[in-house]
């Protein structure tokens, strides 16, 4: 029970993450913007990872693996 609940609220951590760097990538995408450099910093390590894998992907779509994971983690673990 208890390696469920890590495993969903890491996963539910890096997908708001995830979408809250596509959120402000939208206004700036410039590395001198404190906020956008710690959610870059923070998503990078998973985004390099996910272009090893889907190298088309794009944010939403590493956003939605990232829920399908969510779900499947809950579920079947």
């Amino acid at each position: 029970m208890t390696l469920k609940l890590i495993l969903n609220y890491t996963i539910a951590f890096f997908m708001w993450l995830v979408l809250g760097r596509a959120i402000i990538s939208l206004f700036t995408k410039n590395l001198n913007n404190p906020i956008y450099a710690i959610f870059y910093r923070a998503t990078e390590p998973l985004y390099k990872i996910a272009r090893k894998i889907f190298p088309y992907g794009t944010t939403m779509f590493i956003v939605v693996v990232l829920v399908i994971l969510r779900i499947l983690v809950v579920k079947y673990l």
